[in-house]
């Protein structure tokens, strides 16, 4: 038994695949549109229907982690990061069809 298997739960995998798209969307916004505000950056996601395309962009790297998790035998872990992965489709949904 390795010292990371204490870490093998399925809620920080959660916490891991929630945070891991939210980072990739501070990502994009820093590094495409950092002469705007976050809110006119949101604002203008919304008002031009693409809000829901760029969160289904930015939850591909969940793959990553999800895989990362699986390759070091965490499976707990990459459990969480698939259950964030279906809340996010979740939320994609109704942004895209509510908003």
């Amino acid at each position: 038994m390795n010292k990371l298997s204490r870490y093998n739960d399925v809620r920080i995998g959660l916490a891991a695949g929630l945070v891991v798209p939210l980072i990739t969307i501070l990502v994009f916004y820093l590094v495409r549109f950092n002469h705007i505000s976050l809110y006119e950056f949101f604002s203008a996601l919304i008002s031009r229907n693409i809000l829901s395309s760029l969160l289904s962009l930015c939850v591909i790297p969940n793959l990553l982690v999800f895989f990362i998790f699986i390759w070091t035998d965490m499976l707990y872990l990459a459990r969480g990061v698939l259950m964030a992965t279906f809340v996010f489709a979740g939320i994609i949904l109704i942004v895209k069809y509510l908003l």
